[in-house]
């Protein structure tokens, strides 16, 4: 069902029916009663926090030196996030977290190119909602900062994110 199908639908029904139907979709959902629950009482950094534990279990998955995290996970949680509408700061939180763990955890594990890739598509995310923000400088700064320390991750998957920062052009 499209928006579009959904908003008609809506607009038949009565008051009565649209605060039966929300209730009915509270119990039915747990995603649904967090987001009422959020949208009650937003709660940014609890919020966060729970995406952040979320993200580090993922990036936790490893076998035999391994790093068995999956991109589409950490995605999806982020999207989830965003879906929230926690404000860009806690957005850019989310995600620059999500970079520095990703160092973190390279610097113990093998990391597949697949989610080499990925971390550099959400350090390039990162920058984009920054810049959208007129918080870019910042932004990269920070990464920047992240980015040449010689702890964090090897020299390799440093080098690739520094070079996918390079390739990223401002409006």
């Amino acid at each position: 069902m499209s928006k579009l199908l959904l908003k008609k639908e809506i607009k038949d029904l009565t008051r009565n029916q649209l605060e039966q139907m929300i209730l009915d979709a509270y119990d039915a959902k747990k995603e649904i009663k967090e987001y009422f629950d959020f949208y009650v009482n937003p709660d940014v950094e609890k919020l966060t926090e729970k995406f952040k534990v979320a993200i580090s279990r993922e990036f936790a998955r490893n076998k035999r030196g391994y790093c068995k995290a999956r991109i589409s996970i950490i995605k999806k949680l982020i999207k989830e996030f965003q879906a929230f509408q926690p404000g860009f700061e806690a957005q850019l939180e989310l995600l620059h977290y999500t970079v520095t763990f990703a160092l973190l955890s390279e610097a113990s594990f093998y990391f597949s190119d697949t989610l080499i890739n990925g971390i550099a598509l959400i350090m390039t995310r990162t920058v984009e909602l920054a810049d959208r923000n007129f918080v870019a400088d910042k932004t990269l700064e920070r990464l920047t900062t992240m980015l040449d320390d010689e702890h964090a991750g090897s020299k390799y998957f440093r080098r690739f994110l520094r070079n996918s920062l390079n390739d990223f052009q401002p409006s």
